[in-house]
């Protein structure tokens, strides 16, 4: 209802013509590289795959698409994470849909936008960091990511991994390749050890 709401608004905004909506991050992809589109408005939770990661993969094959996060979530690890992403613009749910117009006008002049609550929650995160030595975010991990994540330190195999997750082996591997690289680890063994410190999965 949402997602039909803002499309009907959106196609009564000057300038702007919706060409494809969808409820799921492998959709999305796939409209995407089929559409063409100038902007893609994401919202972060999505059943498959989190709207962030959703946006790199469209980024990494259409680096001139611009997108915008539409999202309840304002935590600052997931702001910053989307930003160092690429997308144009972030904004929340609470507003309303007359804000996300015009994040989209804002956007497409080719410039940023970020609601006022965050813009807020990172000026008052750059105060905070001022003559203090700054420490790198942690990774944000969807549902999906942390329960691969608990299916390694298992010791599952990938094989055992597809038939639990419902997918391919080679969507595995691609997955847990992805998976070790946004954590910066090298090896099964130190996912395991990153899972058990940030006390996110136990073997």
């Amino acid at each position: 209802m949402l997602r039909h709401g803002i499309c009907q608004s959106m196609m009564q905004q000057t300038g702007l013509a919706v060409v494809g909506e969808t409820s799921s991050a492998a959709q999305a992809l796939k409209l995407a590289a089929d559409l063409r589109p100038d902007l893609i408005v994401m919202d972060y939770h999505l059943p498959d795959m989190n709207g962030i990661e959703a946006t790199r993969q469209i980024l990494t094959i259409q680096p001139a698409v611009k997108v915008v996060i539409f999202t309840s979530n304002a935590s600052r690890p997931v702001v910053d994470e989307a930003l160092h992403a690429g997308v144009c613009g972030y904004v929340l749910k609470s507003g309303d849909v007359s804000e996300l117009a015009h994040a989209i006008d804002v956007v497409m002049t080719g410039k940023q936008y970020l609601s006022p609550e965050v813009s807020a929650g990172i000026l008052e995160g750059y105060r905070k960091g001022l003559g203090e030595e700054a420490s790198p975010a942690k990774p944000v991990l969807s549902d999906r990511e942390k329960l691969l994540l608990r299916l390694v330190t298992e010791g599952r195999r990938n094989k055992e991994m597809a038939v639990e997750l419902l997918i391919s082996i080679k969507t595995v591997e691609a997955n847990r390749a992805r998976l070790m690289k946004k954590l910066n680890c090298s090896s099964s063994a130190e996912l395991v050890r990153y899972a058990i410190r940030e006390g996110i999965s136990v073997p």
